[in-house]
């Protein structure tokens, strides 16, 4: 069992209705006692992702990458509007557990992305990490689930683009949301034709790096790390390839989706 501090916010949202009021803009139910979710732009995008922890009746956690924070405590505010609703950041810090046993840690959530990604657990005073963030990194990139603290900026991905709806982001039964139409439009209106995937290359990549088959681009490098990382895959062009795919000219391994649909 490993255990990783993670360079993320945490912030206290409370008062009278404060979960049916953030229900109103995000994108995932609210608690108990852990969701995945995010706040999107009116087009659909990514504005930031978070979990979202329960705490009580009247008050909830927000633990978001730190990258993020700013412009996601101004927006929060921003629909605030005048609603009883206190946003403020904490001292809490946030950490990943993860690898053997870590389901049988004691404290934490289950990570709601994937099943043996590990644990989320956010704490006031300081754990000893057992493990790197490249660690970390290396962990969940073997699993293929995509993590916006390495694989994208804001306002950048549509939910869809990054399997947010494949790892329990987006609640299509819920009310409305911000970003909604959009978001369900794409899911009723059309297939997918790119998604983020896992790779596992022969050599090192780069970000921008094309992944290709033959000589068709199939695919663009998101992050990377030594010989893994996460890719923008074309699914369409992927599937009528007739050549195997490469990166830098050597043989690249596509991982399928974290929820294994594909």
């Amino acid at each position: 069992m490993s255990i990783t501090l993670l360079p993320r916010t945490v912030f206290r949202l409370s008062g009278d209705n404060v979960k049916s009021w953030l229900d109103g803009i995000v994108t995932c139910a609210m608690p108990p006692p852990i969701r995945f979710g995010a706040l999107l732009t009116p087009q659909g995008k990514i504005i930031a992702d978070f979990f979202l922890i329960d705490e009580d009746e009247a008050s909830l956690w927000l633990d978001t990458p730190s990258k993020f924070a700013d412009d996601l405590e101004k927006r929060l505010k921003m629909f605030r509007l005048r609603a009883p609703i206190t946003i403020e950041r904490t001292q809490m810090k946030s950490y990943a557990i993860f690898g053997d046993q870590a389901d049988r840690a004691p404290l934490g959530h289950d990570d709601p992305r994937h099943p043996t990604l590990g644990k989320c657990m956010i704490i006031s005073t300081d754990a000893k990490p057992t493990a790197s963030l490249e660690d970390y990194n290396a962990h969940r990139l073997s699993l293929g689930v995509v993590d916006s603290l390495f694989d994208f900026d804001s306002a950048k991905v549509f939910p869809a683009d990054v399997n947010m709806d494949l790892m329990s982001g987006v609640d299509y039964q819920k009310g409305c949301f911000v970003g909604q139409e959009v978001t369900s439009r794409m899911k009723r209106m059309t297939t997918a034709k790119k998604r983020a995937r896992g790779f596992i290359c022969q050599s090192g990549a780069k970000v921008g790096d094309e992944i290709t088959a033959g000589e068709r681009v199939i695919g663009t490098v998101m992050s990377a790390q030594a010989t893994m990382g996460m890719a923008m895959i074309r699914l369409d062009r992927w599937k009528a390839a007739t050549e195997s795919a490469a990166l830098n000219g050597n043989a690249v391994a596509i991982l399928g989706a974290p929820d294994g649909s594909e």
